[in-house]
């Protein structure tokens, strides 16, 4: 009996011990906050003093996606003793094509990269940690880069301006998710042996995340706006029609800057596509079971080698129909009305989205003949025949002068302008739009504004603000960043639009998709409203009705 009272008497401290306390604490040592999750606490990283804002880097959402977590849907993040301090962080695998590849050193050279990836950095207003105020909207931010390159840690990439244009009435959030062949490896073998699309499921537990533990550090999980540019914003688009539109998104609403993504749906091509790569990898014939097993850098080998290879103007890897996250073309399932209709969204697209991806060296007609036959090879004579006529060939007087503007035209509305015109035409009386023409109003361009900042901040080491009334405030770019933290802490660009700026800002229209489309035109001289050319009706009608597929 007395031995069972000792053995008892051991037990009573681990019985009686206080639960894991959750939340906010602040260090003794250096005074910053500590968030403390199930699986592990984060200090925050640095602290801006001058705009009142804690940063946390790095901070898992998953489990890394190695052995055989590859191309698995991702899983719990692992058990951390100790406090992480968010220098522990990496970027995911990268790849650049051909015409790109000048960028991939640059891309190496930022941050280390791994598999080891699934990390999230959180940008939030002091007030917040320190409980002072909570319930505020969350900016969820979805990075671009062709789905094959990108980072959450890019260097344009900061929170700052949007919580400073919101007057720190919001949260920022910013997760990795895996690329290229790590993250988009497609086609029948990976549906059967694997989980396709793995990138989107990556998505979702980052924002799964967010719904779990936002609310320690003062955070609405019902307020979420997912924004994105290119395939960031192809993602979201690829969110709103998951599974035909019956798998919910985590989101409220969503800025979606030119959703961008080449069509992938031919499940020949995409088996020829992985065979290739497991041919690359040294798995020729053996499956996922081989690829699972190899090593980190003989996969990324692979994963350079295939999309270094992509033709012009393409990444290699991307969205594909998987018939199960992405059961047909998010276009016809927009058409079908397979999409979550529960949201409200901000649009945007550039003047010149086709500039950067059309080949300048298809200047012939034969030319552009055989690269259409090529880009959709079930298309029959009479679709090619359907889309001479969309797209003339050039002449002095025509629609186009050169094949180079066509092939632009081409690509841009098929791959991202259209996209902008289906979303619009789905959520008719929810959804705001602009096209940003400031000059070259070429791709990509609009995210200088959308990030644009006044400092210089370099963590604890060097905070400089400055302050000259027009030049770093009320601006062009002050004016745009207010239309997008207006969205995401209303649900409307026009409720907290900046007043007084130079050039001032005008009203936001609601998208009303006739032949063209109403769109705030953003330019170097101000803002108005325009019946947008680059959303043809007939045009973006036969894009979205998928003949081209010859399905």
């Amino acid at each position: 009996m007395r031995g069972a009272l000792f053995f008892l008497a051991g037990l009573l401290p681990s019985v009686l011990a206080a639960p894991l306390s959750l939340g906010i604490a602040f260090s003794s040592t250096d005074g910053l906050p500590e968030l403390t999750l199930p699986y592990a606490t984060y200090k925050a990283y640095s602290y801006d003093v001058t705009d009142d804002y804690y940063t946390f880097k790095n901070i898992r959402f998953a489990a890394p996606p190695v052995g055989n977590l590859r191309w698995a849907k991702p899983a719990a993040p692992l058990t951390q003793s100790g406090v992480q301090d968010g220098t522990v962080g990496y970027q995911c695998m990268q790849a650049a094509p051909q015409q790109l590849f000048v960028a991939y050193p640059i891309l190496q050279s930022l941050e280390p990269a791994s598999e080891d990836c699934l990390f999230l950095d959180i940008q939030v207003p002091g007030a917040a940690v320190r409980g002072e105020v909570k319930d505020l909207p969350i900016l969820f931010w979805i990075f671009g880069g062709g789905y094959v390159l990108g980072s959450k840690s890019f260097l344009l990439y900061d929170g700052n301006p949007f919580l400073k244009a919101s007057g720190n009435n919001l949260i920022y959030v910013a997760p990795n998710y895996r690329l290229g062949a790590f993250g988009f490896l497609n086609g029948p073998t990976m549906e059967s042996q694997g989980t396709p699309n793995a990138a989107f499921w990556d998505q979702r537990a980052a924002l799964q995340w967010v719904q779990d533990y936002i609310s320690l550090l003062g955070g609405d999980k019902t307020a979420v706006t997912a924004m994105g540019e290119s395939a960031g914003a192809g993602s979201i688009m690829h969110h709103l029609t998951a599974q035909g539109g019956t798998l919910t998104p985590q989101f409220k609403r969503a800025i979606l800057m030119s959703p961008a993504f080449e069509p992938l749906y031919d499940p020949g091509r995409l088996e020829k596509q992985y065979q290739t790569f497991e041919v690359k990898a040294g798995c020729k014939g053996l499956g996922l079971a081989c690829l699972r097993t190899v090593s980190s850098d003989v996969l990324q080998a692979a994963n350079v080698a295939t999309v270094y290879d992509s033709p012009y103007g393409t990444f290699g890897y991307g969205p594909a129909v998987d018939n199960d996250f992405v059961r047909d073309l998010p276009g016809i399932e927009l058409a079908s009305g397979n999409y979550y209709k529960d949201v409200t969204i901000m649009l945007g697209h550039t003047s010149n989205e086709g500039f950067l991806f059309a080949d300048p060296t298809k200047i012939l007609n034969s030319q552009i003949d055989a690269l259409l036959k090529d880009n959709f090879p079930n298309a029959t004579t009479q679709n090619l025949a359907d889309l001479e006529t969309l797209y003339p060939e050039p002449s002095l007087f025509g629609t186009f002068l050169t094949n180079y503007a066509r092939l632009s035209a081409i690509i841009g509305e098929w791959v991202v302008t259209c996209n902008f015109r289906y979303l619009a035409q789905a959520f008719p009386t929810k959804s705001w739009g602009y096209q940003f023409s400031v000059p070259p109003g070429i791709h990509g361009f609009d995210l200088i504004l959308a990030f644009w900042r006044s400092d210089l901040n370099i963590g604890q080491v060097l905070q400089v603000d400055f302050d000259l009334d027009f030049v770093t405030q009320k601006n062009l770019a002050t004016g745009f960043q207010s239309y997008i933290t207006s969205f995401v802490r209303s649900g409307d660009p026009n409720t907290y639009k900046e007043s007084g700026s130079v050039p001032p800002t005008a009203t936001f229209p609601v998208t009303n998709a006739g032949d063209t489309v109403k769109v705030l035109d953003v330019n170097i001289s101000g803002y108005s409203t325009i019946n947008d050319p680059d959303m043809d009706k007939t045009r973006c009608a036969y894009w979205q009705s998928g003949a081209w597929t010859g399905r």
